[in-house]
């Protein structure tokens, strides 16, 4: 374990009895500023490079692939392996941070284009060999072309990533999956099984319940004749939100005729969605392209000041990015308005945090800005809760269960519940032998 034993910075090192290795995710720790790579290893990151044949990326966030410019820079000339959909999510993902960070960033736009043309694009269940190990990749439904990683060797080894047990309102999920496909049950019996654990002490709230809380927030806005203002991570969870909010139309929970517009890196990477919607259980591309309109730079403001009541969805999950506090400055300071964090973890330190916990004047830019408008959180989650954890554990019954991604208490609690699988609890700089 490089990285990843709490949330963020995910790194997986895997060896084989001659030392040749394979990495699966080499993800950054988003909100600490002295952590641009995982924490340092029992070797030196950069004298690792020589032994890795291969790397596995699981999907597109920036805790699981932000760090893969510097295997290039520190000379690694293998392959980096995803799925079709996660390879063009990485460019822009990667890009975006590069111009977000500006001057601060550890690497360049050309370093991030060099990575992409390493990325070779495979598809579920096709066995890639690499030494002694033969790889696979199996459909995680966290995110659109998210996977879990089967490495076969003297041992056999199963990374959940994150996924998704449930079916959400873009993915079938998890659960669904394993009841379709023979393929499946590869995983039975593995030897070992390294697992998430986000919500191994937790319940997350059902999609049913979810929609019932958008519903009445859009609806008081409405009423008082403001804004929804979503602010939310830039991949799936827009999507999510777009086709939860156009259900709620059908349903009659929420007026037909208010529009819905997504603006910032969400809207670029709504495209994604689209062009890969074979990798959800939306088939009709009109179904997602009708769901939104895309804003940009010259509209906003017309959008912000037109008075009508309206939905805008922006990416910039914890009021990190350029898009969502353009839309944050001008809609927070009316009472009329309503704006809303979707998901359920914002970490201490960010403006969003101080924001939800009552923080009532910021400043931004200089200036200070009175929040006025209904503040709330969607706890839209796309990870497993306790309950998705337990059941797909029992259900594969591996040797052994290592949790990572997740707190010591999340970690700790799902143990109790998985003692008949010997659970370990990871740490940082984990060597373990299956």
């Amino acid at each position: 374990m490089l990285g990843g034993s709490e949330t963020g910075g995910t790194s997986i090192l895997v060896e084989d009895s001659r030392g040749r290795a394979i990495l699966v995710d080499f993800g950054l720790k988003v909100f600490e500023e002295d952590e641009v790579i995982p924490r340092k290893s029992p070797i030196e990151l950069k004298n690792l490079v020589d032994k890795i044949e291969a790397v596995f990326v699981t999907h597109a966030h920036l805790d699981h692939v932000g760090a893969l410019p510097y295997l290039l820079k520190w000379g690694y000339s293998g392959f980096i392996y995803s799925t079709e959909p996660t390879r063009p999510l990485v460019k822009r993902v990667l890009l975006n941070s590069v111009k977000v960070l500006g001057k601060n960033s550890a690497y360049s736009v050309k370093d991030v284009l060099e990575t992409r043309k390493r990325m070779k694009a495979v598809k579920f269940f096709e066995e890639i060999s690499v030494g002694d190990f033969s790889v696979s990749f199996y459909s995680s439904e966290h995110i659109i072309g998210s996977a879990m990683v089967l490495i076969r060797g003297e041992k056999s080894i199963l990374i959940t990533s994150d996924f998704k047990w449930e079916k959400s309102m873009l993915h079938y999920g998890v659960q669904s999956k394993i009841a379709g496909s023979l393929l499946y049950e590869e995983f039975e019996n593995c030897d070992l099984m390294i697992m998430e654990s986000s919500y191994g002490n937790k319940e997350v709230m059902s999609f049913k319940n979810l929609l019932k809380m958008l519903s009445c927030k859009i609806n008081k806005a409405v009423k008082n004749k403001g804004k929804v203002l979503i602010i939310t991570g830039a991949i799936n969870k827009p999507g999510e939100i777009a086709l939860m909010i156009e259900k709620g139309k059908r349903e009659g929970l929420i007026p037909c005729n208010i529009e819905v517009y997504i603006d910032g890196l969400a809207a670029r990477l709504y495209d994604t969605l689209i062009t890969f919607r074979h990798f959800t259980r939306v088939k009709n591309a009109r179904t997602l392209s009708k769901a939104v309109k895309k804003v940009d730079s010259v509209t906003r403001e017309e959008l912000v000041e037109d008075g009508e009541p309206s939905v805008i969805i922006s990416s910039g999950e914890y009021l990190s990015g350029i898009t969502s506090l353009f839309y944050f400055k001008k809609i927070a300071p009316y009472e009329k308005n309503t704006v809303i964090f979707a998901t359920t973890n914002i970490p201490e330190g960010t403006l969003a945090h101080n924001v939800v916990h009552g923080e009532r004047v910021i400043e931004i830019d200089g200036k200070k800005i009175e929040i006025k408008a209904e503040v709330s959180i969607l706890p839209l989650s796309l990870h497993s809760d306790k309950r998705g954890l337990v059941q797909f554990a029992r259900l594969i019954k591996p040797k052994k269960i290592l949790l990572v991604h997740g707190s010591k208490e999340s970690k700790e609690a799902l143990a109790e519940y998985l003692k008949a699988y010997n659970p370990i609890i990871s740490s940082e700089n984990m060597r373990l032998k299956p």
